[in-house]
Order: C-alpha cells, then sequence, then structure tokens
C-alpha cells in the first residue's frame, strides 16, 4: 500500500525542517502556523532575531520521469485565485522524496513565489489558478529552475543566504524607529507576466 497524500506532505516537512535546521548548525528556527489561510507549511527564521522571516510552501513527488525527460521533476498544484500571494517574503520548496532511499533526493529547489506564479505554465479554471512545476534533476540542466537549485545539504546555508540578500535589499520595507513594519495600504497579486505592488505608508499617529 503507498504511502497517503498527508503521509507524504508530513514527511517533506519534516526533511526540509531536518535540512534547513542542521544545514543551518542550528541557526535557523522553524515553526508551522497554526492555521493555512495563508498558505504556509512553515515560518522560518534565524534563532533569536525576529526581524525578518519567511513563509514557505512544501511541496514533494514520489515519482520523476517524463516521456521526454527521465529525471524530471513535475508537481502539479491548484490554488484558489483569492488565495495566492506573491510575496518576497513566500517561497516555495520543491523536492523529489524518494522512498527507495526514504529521503529527499538531490537537488530540492527553494523559489520565489512571483518566481513560481509567472512561469510555472499558470492557467486559470474558474476559480482557481492551476500550475505546473517541471525541472530537470540531472547535472546538466540548463532549465530556468537551475539558479533555485539546492543540494539538501545546503538548504540551511540557502535560506540564510535568502534571508541576508533580503535583509540588505532596498526593495523592502524598513522598519519604524520602534522595530514594527508598516501595514501593507494595498496588494495586487502579480501572475502570468504581471507585477507585484505593495505600497505602504505611515499612520499619521506614528
Amino acid at each position: 500500500m503507498p504511502i497517503s497524500l498527508v503521509q507524504q506532505g508530513i514527511i517533506t516537512e519534516s526533511e526540509f525542517v531536518k535540512f534547513g535546521v542542521l544545514g543551518s548548525d542550528g541557526e535557523l528556527e522553524f515553526s508551522r502556523p497554526a492555521t493555512d489561510d495563508d498558505r504556509r507549511d512553515a515560518d522560518v527564521h534565524r534563532r533569536g532575531d525576529f526581524s525578518l522571516g519567511l513563509g514557505f510552501q512544501v511541496k514533494s513527488a514520489l515519482q520523476v520521469g517524463h516521456p521526454w525527460a527521465a529525471d524530471l521533476l513535475h508537481i502539479r498544484f491548484t490554488v484558489l485565485k483569492d488565495r495566492l500571494i506573491s510575496h518576497p517574503l513566500f517561497f516555495y520548496f520543491f523536492a523529489y522524496l524518494d522512498v527507495r532511499i526514504m529521503r529527499l533526493a538531490d537537488p530540492v529547489f527553494i523559489v520565489p513565489s512571483a518566481e513560481v506564479h509567472q512561469h510555472a505554465i499558470p492557467h486559470l479554471h474558474g476559480d482557481s489558478w492551476h500550475f505546473d512545476f517541471h525541472a530537470s534533476l540531472g547535472p546538466r540542466a540548463n532549465d530556468r529552475w537551475v539558479p533555485y537549485r539546492v543540494e539538501t545539504l545546503q538548504v540551511g546555508k540557502r535560506i540564510l543566504s535568502i534571508i541576508h540578500d533580503l535583509e540588505t535589499s532596498k526593495s523592502l520595507p524598513r522598519p519604524f524607529s520602534d522595530g514594527t513594519l508598516p501595514p501593507p495600504l494595498r496588494r495586487r497579486v502579480g501572475v502570468g507576466g504581471s507585477d507585484l505592488l505593495w505600497a505602504y505608508r505611515r499612520d499619521a499617529a506614528a
């Protein structure tokens, strides 16, 4: 009897946490949101530092291969259009869960949400967006997902690098003097080449 989708999800998320914590030498802290309203399977921040955290949606496949590529990772998923959010702090983690070796196979992929929503073959059917993530696992891959490949033992280091790059980015809102971030004024979700706009303002009383 094959493992269920629920078992597959739990195992993949546990592997993600394992490689993230051990690969960062314990510098990263992982937590699971109480609800899935924002489609986050894991929230990640540096331990003891709450100034910036990342949200991750974790997805996996139990098989690889396609008629045109034996080492192709294919993950298909759908999102209700009113729940689709592209944000610089929201990422996808894609992996092949190899049941033969009972772990995630190399490589895995850590991809910004906007990149996935624009290039993972998005198509709208009714009230849902449908996505197909196709990425080669081969050593000579040259598809658009190559920049997001990472070996499992480097997952923690890659997440730390992402956090560092975001902290130094001028495109993210800067905190107020009391350490709080300005609230979002409006949001437009970007899909299929459209952009994502976040506008911020500071209340007059602040």
